[in-house]
Formats: structure tokens, sequence, C-alpha cells
């Protein structure tokens, strides 16, 4: 496998799920929607919006998505578009095809008009399929679609733009910490090690460098530390990166806030 390449599909996997998850947020504001995820008929999920208010609940919820989820795969299979499930808690599950082998899960957890709700959802399962599948944002493509669901597209793809031209700084931050953690790999494993050392770790935190988080840095130097230092140098050493890349991590992430 050449890491390049995987390198240049880790970055497009992380903007096409910013957009996904992008449009679940915006579906979640305009609808009596508690909880939404896009997942595959295996149940892996490519996206979701789950709200902090929704607590311990989401254990509840995703263990009712588990129980459906064969189910609706054989459904699927037989030509299903939506099912909507009803449970005694008054939870309400819709299940959405998106394409083959996807699914738009909004989960209300309290009573609601359905109705009210159905046809923003039907909206956004359309976007999320012409997203999911990477379709061109064309007046062509675009013209294809109802009013509604253009002029949807046309908001998802203005607001991708303003988020990333908007976190211009965050851009800049990544790119100054991606750069410290290559100087602190190259002591301890050489200069000629850097690249593939990062690569297998962006690969295992399915990131790339522009879209990391403050969480995700300290998990990939844990990870690089932890599985590739230790093994090849030893807990000392390793050890010792773990107690000073760390916080210094962590320092310079906080600076810049």
């Amino acid at each position: 496998m050449s890491i390049k390449k995987t390198k240049e599909d880790l970055e497009d996997v992380s903007l096409l799920k910013f957009a996904l998850t992008r449009q679940l947020q915006r579906m979640y504001e305009t609808t009596d929607v508690d909880v939404i995820m896009f997942s595959g008929v295996d149940g892996k999920i490519y996206a979701s919006y789950i709200p902090d208010s929704v607590g311990s609940k989401i254990f509840e919820l995703t263990t009712l998505i588990s129980n459906n989820m064969l189910h609706i795969a054989k459904q699927l299979d037989m030509g299903l578009k939506q099912s909507v499930v009803e449970y005694d808690t008054g939870t309400t599950a819709i299940f959405s095809s998106v394409g083959k082998g996807a699914l738009l899960i909004s989960l209300f957890t309290r009573r609601t008009d359905l109705a009210e709700n159905m046809n923003k959802i039907e909206i956004t399962r359309k976007v999320m399929q012409h997203v999911f599948e990477q379709r061109p944002m064309t007046s062509d493509q675009l013209a294809e679609y109802p009013s509604q669901v253009a002029d949807e597209l046309r908001i998802l793809s203005k607001s991708v733009f303003d988020e990333m031209y908007t976190h211009s700084s965050e851009y800049k931050k990544n790119m100054e910490i991606l750069a410290d953690i290559k100087d602190k790999i190259a002591t301890v494993m050489g200069k000629t090690e850097v690249d593939q050392v990062l690569a297998m770790a962006f690969y295992e935190v399915a990131s790339s460098p522009k879209w990391m988080t403050e969480d995700l840095w300290i998990m990939l130097v844990e990870m690089i530390i932890n599985q590739q230092i230790r093994p090849l140098h030893g807990d000392y050493i390793a050890d010792i990166c773990e107690t000073e890349w760390i916080p210094d991590i962590r320092h310079k992430l906080e600076a810049f806030m």
C-alpha cells in the first residue's frame, strides 16, 4: 500500500465526513429530531450529530438501532425506501435508505408530529446521498433536484467553504503542532522515519493534519509512543517521551486558544 495514496485518501475522507456531519447538524437545527446518524447497513457510523443533552440516553438509543439493523438490511435488499419504528418508551426511529447500503437514521426521543419533519428528512436524505457519492456541485447536477434540495446543497457547500476559511487559524495551529511533533519524532526515530511513522499514526486515527482536534493530537502522540517508539527503543525512552512530549503538546495546543 502506498503511504502517499493513503494520506491523500484520508484527507478526502476527513472532508467528506465534515460535510456529512455539517448537514446532519443543519437537519437537527430545523427539525424536532434528537439524534441523527448516517451509517452503513453493517452498523458502521459514517457521521452523526449527537447533542450533549442526550447524555447517557445514547446507549439506549444505539441499542435500539443495533437490534433493528439486521431486519432493516434485509428490507433494503427488497427495495425498502423508509421504515418508521415506534417504541412504547415514546422513542421513534426513522430509517431512510440513502443509495445502496447506507441509511439516514433519525431518532425522536419524545412523541412529536412526524408529518412536519418528514419533508426535511427527505431533503436531507437526498443531500446526504449526493455528498456521500461525491457528485459535483455543478449547475447541471443541481438542476436535477427539486428546488429545496438544490438550495440545501448550495447552502451546505457555502457552509463548508466558510467553515474552512474561518478556521484558517485552526489550520495554522495544526501545521505548527505537526512540525513540532515531526521534530520530536526525529530526535528518537531519525529524520528518515518521520513521514512513515506519521502516516501510520494518521491512518490509525482516521484523520489528516488539517482536520486534527486537540484530543486527536494527544491520541496520535500517545499512539506513536506506545506502538512505534516503545517496541523499538524500550520502555525507558518511551516513558521519557511520554513524560515530556504530552505536557508540551498540551501546552502548545492551549496556547493557541
